[in-house]
């Protein structure tokens, strides 16, 4: 009786793990002579393009424009003895799980909160297309998750939680220290974002995160950024609300290293982040409607949704502003307006280029391949410039943006601009003030 028993556990476990779970102790085996699914690779290459091309390469050869800002070089898919050597299985583990879980480096990230299984199977099709190895043909494996994970909402107590957290323990030193260690070596976060001269090139330099950004965006931020931007590079780590917090108190008390001055005296005094004259811009009080007005009017001085979008309105030329106000500093957003240059946003970056019949065309650079380069004209135009029409392009260290505006508008319209932004919030976060 009592092995009977044992038998007729054992096939209830086995049933039990029918569906999504089998895959995990094998993937089915393609029949002899199979070839990719076309279908199949068509999407994984757009998202191989959006989140893994920086670092990889286009064509997977480990030489994308943020390898060289890393310590460790990006695999080479285009290698097939580096292929070879490595199963679908374990492929898809160091995608969905990221290279620390798999004893590799933690400058791989986590995608199973981002991406669904069947996606990363994709892209372990994707990547074995690349290296030209057909004799490993993924086969996806049935009862796979087609949706992409449900990662909880963001929620109005959790934030109010972290703002007591971080008013009563945020800037205590351990947790500085804890925050700096996740950003650094535990998490991904140093793959793709710059502190000072170290760092990736892929998200915002955060060399001035405690003056660009408010704590409680950084934390809100780091925990689920598919909240605020489905279509963000960056994917969602599966940070718990203690590592979230402990990165946003490392963050919100960042201070870069500064320069070594000949003067002991001058290197001694603390160079104020704005010049003095600024200050009236931030004492103003401003007028929120006149601030909207000025924003959307074609007709008036600046016309600011020309180039950027408020909750699907306006411009794609700058970045979308629909949450600026929960996300960014009172004195960033005054900077914005009276020096566009000095902080350009991740992404936004101009380009000036020379054909070879000696045209210049500017513009945002959106992407780049092997034939051409995809830009966004001062017009808010999508124009793909073919490269064999290219003589030379160089990226600029300016915005597109004007930079006169401090001229342009008086004291009290910029005030009326910085309270319109400001009250460009998020419901949930502006609620748990």
């Amino acid at each position: 009786m009592l092995v009977f028993l044992k038998i007729l556990v054992l096939i209830v476990c086995l049933v039990g793990m029918s569906g999504s779970q089998v895959w995990a102790g094998g993937v089915p085996q393609p029949p002899p002579n199979a070839k990719p699914d076309s279908k199949l690779l068509k999407r994984a290459e757009r998202l191989f393009l959006h989140y893994c091309a920086h670092c990889h390469g286009v064509k997977g050869r480990g030489d994308g424009y943020n390898a060289e800002y890393l310590d460790k070089d990006p695999a080479d898919f285009s290698d097939p003895e580096f292929l070879s050597k490595r199963s679908n299985q374990k492929i898809f583990r160091v995608i969905q799980q990221g290279g620390l879980k798999v004893k590799k480096s933690f400058l791989m990230p986590i995608f199973g909160h981002t991406l669904s299984e069947a996606e990363i199977w994709s892209l372990v099709a994707y990547i074995r297309h690349l290296g030209q190895d057909e004799t490993h043909v993924v086969i996806v494996p049935e009862g796979v998750a087609e949706e992409r994970p449900h990662e909880p909402a963001l929620v109005t107590e959790d934030i109010r939680s972290f703002l007591r957290w971080y008013a009563k323990e945020g800037k205590s030193k351990a947790h500085m220290d804890r925050g700096e260690l996740l950003f650094r070596n535990k998490k991904s976060c140093f793959a793709c974002h710059r502190l000072g001269d170290e760092g990736g090139r892929v998200g915002p330099d955060l060399s001035r995160a405690a003056l660009n950004y408010k704590p409680e965006w950084i934390y809100a931020w780091a925990r689920n950024p598919q909240v605020f931007n489905p279509r963000s590079k960056m994917p969602n780590q599966g940070l718990s609300s203690r590592e979230a917090g402990a990165i946003a108190a490392f963050l919100a008390s960042y201070e870069p290293e500064m320069e070594e001055e000949d003067d002991e005296d001058e290197a001694s005094e603390e160079k104020p982040p704005f010049p003095e004259e600024w200050k009236k811009y931030l004492d103003m009080r401003g007028d929120t409607k006149r601030g909207q007005n000025i924003f959307e009017d074609p007709e008036g001085k600046s016309w600011c949704s020309k180039c950027h979008r408020v909750k699907g309105e306006g411009g794609m030329v700058g970045p979308d502003l629909s949450f600026v106000g929960t996300s960014r500093t009172k004195s960033f957003l005054m900077e914005s307006i009276l020096n566009p240059k000095a902080v350009i946003t991740t992404g936004f970056s101009s380009v000036m280029i020379l054909t070879h019949d000696r045209k210049f065309i500017t513009g945002i650079q959106k992407n780049e391949d092997d034939l051409a380069l995809y830009i966004v004209d001062k017009e808010g135009r999508d124009r793909v410039i073919l490269k064999e029409r290219i003589k030379k392009f160089k990226k600029q260290k300016i915005s597109m943006m004007h930079g006169n505006f401090k001229d342009l508008l008086t004291v009290q319209e910029v005030a009326d601009l910085l309270a319109y932004l400001g009250s460009l919030v998020v419901p949930e976060m502006a609620d748990a003030k």
